[in-house]
């Protein structure tokens, strides 16, 4: 272990018309699983819960990620559609929406002790968003709920939407120091902010989309820092030591008991078949502690009941991702763009049946996907997937 876990470091160095709307007609009434959380700590007491993920932001960030907790003894349902108030004086005015304005007809069910993670924006606004105390209002199980917010100073902008800068712009000298609010830091003498990354991993499993900064600066050369950013389902891993920055694409977070890591591999035991090139640690080694290993455990869990996928590698641009499956033959691709995509699953059964098990999946500097395969001769073969026009070569 101790050989691959130094392998790996040497690699790796080269997210209506006012508050009382009329229920969306519920097309189905089974939220998406990745969005819901059991036993989750948003607010104290019994009842409905809404809240926004922070309390302030800067004006130019115009679309917000909410919380709604249901802390009662009963299954509660709700759609998609929510208000936006403005605070005036003592009231609270309505804003105005644009010309057909209108919210996906889709219902959700929220069980006893579990959160749902939405996002609500001004989008659907004809205001522009401005300094100013503001309320989401939102109807949750019959009851009309709200949460307060406000637009005004605030380190969560367009530019910088999880309230990081990025690595390029940090300072030349950034370590223990140095190190702002929200960083994780790991030093010989221990771990500042290390809650955050328990924060980190509550909002992956929400699918929130948002991002983990760590600082390892152990007195010896300059500080290592490392970025993980959750967005469109996946992780953007970025390091910066010295003057270099190295970025790669990860799919899930894994653990094998001990540490916590980012792979392309859904567990553990996949991830470790790929380990050559495909693991990068999220938290620095043997620092992860019991509570964190669990979480991610629980983790695997769920993304194991889900969905048949075992290894996933991300385009370069992270546009497009392909998938292995329990099939040795078989494999996916999907483009993914504004929320949005398309994808298809194909088996190498259906086109020369020479392969008996794909191995190995690399996007390249062209766009196309690599496939490394056994053959039924007991050899191996490379084939080239254009997920453009569909061919293998």
């Amino acid at each position: 272990m101790k050989k691959l876990l130094s392998v790996l470091l040497l690699i790796l160095l080269l997210s209506a018309c006012g508050a009382q709307q009329e229920p969306v007609p519920a097309e189905e009434n089974v939220p998406p699983a990745e969005n819901v959380q059991e036993d989750t700590p948003l607010a104290p007491g019994a009842g409905l819960f809404l809240e926004l993920e922070h309390p302030v932001y800067d004006p130019t960030l115009t679309r917000y990620t909410y919380f709604v907790r249901n802390a009662t003894e009963e299954t509660v349902e709700f759609g998609e559609d929510y208000a936006i108030q403005r605070q005036e004086g003592d009231a609270w005015k309505d804003l105005t929406w644009v010309e057909n304005a209108g919210f996906t007809a889709i219902g959700y069910a929220l069980e006893p002790g579990q959160t749902m993670a939405l996002t609500c924006g001004f989008d659907l606004y004809e205001e522009e968003p401005e300094a100013g105390t503001y309320r989401l209002v939102k109807t949750v199980g019959g009851q009309t709920l709200y949460a307060e917010f406000e637009l005004g100073d605030s380190p969560y902008t367009a530019a910088a939407p999880y309230g990081f800068l990025p690595l390029e712009d940090l300072p030349e000298v950034y370590d223990a120091d140095t190190a702002a609010e929200p960083d994780v830091v790991y030093t010989n003498d221990g771990v500042q902010n290390g809650e955050a990354v328990e924060e980190f991993l509550y909002k992956v499993r929400l699918n929130v989309p948002c991002q983990l900064r760590t600082v390892q600066d152990y007195g010896e050369n300059s500080a290592m820092l490392i970025d993980a950013i959750y967005e469109n389902g996946h992780f953007l891993w970025r390091m910066r030591q010295g003057d270099d920055v190295a970025e790669e694409r990860f799919s899930y977070i894994v653990t094998d008991g001990t540490d916590v890591y980012l792979s392309n591999g859904a567990d553990w035991e996949t991830a470790e078949r790929y380990a050559g090139k495909e693991l990068a640690w999220l938290v620095p080694m043997e620092t992860a502690g019991p509570e964190l290993v669990s979480a991610v455990e629980k983790m695997t869990e769920e993304r194991l009941d889900a969905n048949t996928a075992r290894y996933r590698v991300w385009s370069a641009d992270g546009h497009w991702d392909a998938f292995l499956t329990e099939n040795p033959t078989e494999f996916a691709v999907s483009f993914h763009v504004g929320g949005g995509g398309r994808g298809s699953t194909y088996d190498l059964n259906h086109w020369d049946g020479l392969e008996t098990a794909i191995w190995g999946l690399e996007w390249q500097a062209d766009g196309k996907l690599l496939l490394v395969c056994e053959t039924a001769d007991g050899g191996s073969s490379r084939l080239t997937f254009d997920p453009e026009t569909e061919q293998l070569t």
